[in-house]
């Protein structure tokens, strides 16, 4: 979309061998067009191979645009999909960027280079506000100490976040790179933005984000990337196998833009959350996006990792399946049941092979307030490891809200909050059809919790509990009742008997099937009184009052789901049959 022909008074500069070239190498012709103002387009012919290439691109004045795929150096536009390769060689990365406001690279494949600093495909520093464009372009199995394929590096700290931006269209991908830290991408105090079906995918990290390393940088993820993996199959030794994102400065909005393409963090590894990590008050917010199918020693889907106690840090991991507060590019999916989606995530210890916690997150909190994890109508499916949250601080809070969780194994207690001031909130949801160890809880948490304070403590509402053979509560301290409200379930041990505490099947439509909606006759139809902050798993509205069922306590029915849409969407009213 950016390749055009150059504007009126721009120099077009042609490299290869052969009629019609006027520069034999890159560098010549950088070198050329460096001095102009205008936006220069320099086209790099297939004439030829471009070997040790380490271009440096230096305080140029005004865009410059490295195009490749043109067949001679007289071709006027390039051949469909073909990319001209530009391989490094010595100690420094293929392209060097310097303190240049704009660079474009379009149709190029930037592979092998290394250098023991940063960047080993594209480095890009100084203190103005550079934005690199990469259009149709690999950069691909390059090496460094940080960013691996491509560092974008600000020297400015008064310039603050997204001075410096990178954005990705097309077809471009960040792939099979190799660093100390950032195996892919390594940002700090930029942007990063993906569009298109871009992607950043098989890179590698000793240390801390395989995929990406953002370092008080913000991304926007709006990709298709390769069938809606968007970050794909990245491994870092330490924390986030596809993304780490620490720092205040670090605020991510990832989210889908093809209803039948939802976008996704899949099959990452890390030692701790191997899909994201988020640390130091960093924020990731995603958007009916996925975690799916990835591994960590602790954290299998995610982690947060709050900073140090008294750090002011507050670091978010939000799921949402609503579309408030989200980019406007963001749609609702085709199938909601196939969005917004935590499934199949493995907490598996590398050293033993055992299960490990916290499959789906974990949490590491050191200080009141400092880290969240966040669930708005969410499913969370298919997950392995000892437990499926996990609080490893004393501080730290998960929150289900219109959650479906359902069909996980654990092999103790599913949602753990041992500490003694952990937040553990599960609000108007299902939790179904999980696998859990013999005799355990649903649940075990700090209790003694404020029932008009959702921060601290364990509080359950308006919820769905279905786990036969398992009590909803594994106590670390006795539990206030007022903090477990409107529920149905099968084992209230532990608490008093209260009207608004139900044993008694829920009647879902389907539990073979994976159908957690509720069937007609089912008594957690209109039972809590209406609470319009409660979300659905399927982003329908709630509270409808289903005028069949007397209400108990109020027209809002328990669990993840509201029987109105069922009944308006999958019975044939919509046709006018019945």
């Amino acid at each position: 979309m950016l390749l055009v022909t150059p504007p009126a008074g721009a120099a077009l500069y042609r490299i290869g061998t052969g009629a019609g070239c006027t520069h034999a190498t890159i560098q010549a012709a950088v070198n050329a067009a460096a001095a102009s103002v205008e936006a220069d387009e320099l086209r790099i012919s297939q004439t030829q191979n471009y070997t040790q290439q380490n271009i440096l691109i230096d305080q140029a004045m005004g865009v410059m645009e490295l195009a490749g795929g043109f067949a001679t150096c007289q071709s006027n536009a390039p051949t469909t999909g073909a990319r001209t390769q530009l391989n490094g060689g010595g100690s420094l990365p293929v392209i060097r960027i310097n303190n240049t406001a704009t660079v474009r690279l379009y149709d190029l494949d930037i592979q092998g280079g290394s250098t023991t600093s940063s960047g080993g495909g594209v480095y890009v520093t100084g203190s103005n506000n550079a934005v690199l464009v990469l259009s149709d372009t690999l950069v691909r199995s390059n090496r460094a100490f940080s960013g691996g394929g491509i560092a974008l590096l600000n020297t400015d700290p008064d310039s603050g976040n997204g001075a410096m931006q990178l954005l990705m269209f097309g077809r471009s991908a960040v792939l099979s790179n190799s660093a100390e830290v950032g195996g892919g991408i390594h940002c700090s105090g930029g942007r990063v933005m993906m569009f298109d079906q871009s992607h950043v995918s098989y890179n590698s990290a000793l240390e801390h984000g395989g995929g990406i390393f953002a370092d008080n940088c913000s991304l926007v993820i709006g990709s298709t990337g390769v069938n809606g993996a968007v970050v794909l199959s990245n491994n870092a030794g330490g924390h986030g196998g596809g993304l780490y994102l620490g720092g205040t400065g670090s605020i991510g909005d990832m989210y889908t833009v093809d209803p039948l393409v939802p976008a996704g963090i899949v099959g990452n590894s890390a030692l701790r959350g191997g899909g994201v990590a988020v640390a130091n008050g960093a924020q990731l917010y995603m958007y009916n996006a996925n975690i799916e199918l990835n591994n960590a020693s602790a954290g299998g889907g995610g982690a947060l990792l709050a900073g140090a106690a008294g750090a002011g840090s507050n670091s978010v991991l939000y799921m949402t399946n609503m579309m408030e507060g989200g980019p406007a590019a963001a749609v609702t999916c085709a199938d909601p049941e196939a969005c917004n989606l935590v499934r199949g995530n493995r907490a598996i210890d590398d050293g033993d092979g055992e299960r490990a916690p916290g499959a789906a997150v974990i949490v590491d909190a050191p200080s009141a307030y400092s880290a969240h994890a966040i669930f708005r109508g969410t499913r969370i499916e298919s997950n392995l490891g000892t437990s499926l949250s996990r609080h490893i601080g004393n501080f730290g809070q998960v929150s289900f809200n219109g959650a479906l969780i359902v069909r996980n194994d654990v092999s103790g207690v599913l949602l753990d909050a041992p500490g003694t001031a952990n937040s553990l909130v599960l609000l108007a949801s299902t939790v179904a059809s999980n696998l859990m160890g013999t005799g355990r809880g649903v649940l075990k948490g700090a209790g003694g919790c404020d029932p008009n304070d959702d921060v601290r403590g364990s509080y359950v509402w308006r919820s769905i509990v279905w786990q036969p053979s398992h009590p909803l509560i594994e106590a670390a301290s006795t539990p206030v009742p007022g903090c477990f409200r409107y529920l149905i379930g099968n084992d209230f041990a532990g608490l008093p008997a209260a009207a608004d505490r139900v044993v008694i099947n829920p009647l879902f439509r389907d539990i073979n099937s994976a159908d957690f909606r509720l069937s007609l006759g089912s008594s957690a139809i209109d039972f809590a009184p209406a609470e319009t902050a409660n979300v659905t798993r399927d982003g329908g509205p709630r509270v409808f009052d289903f005028d069949v069922e007397a209400n108990l306590f109020g027209e809002q029915d328990l669990g993840a789901y509201e029987y109105a849409l069922d009944r308006i969407f999958s019975d044939g009213f919509e046709d006018g049959n019945q």
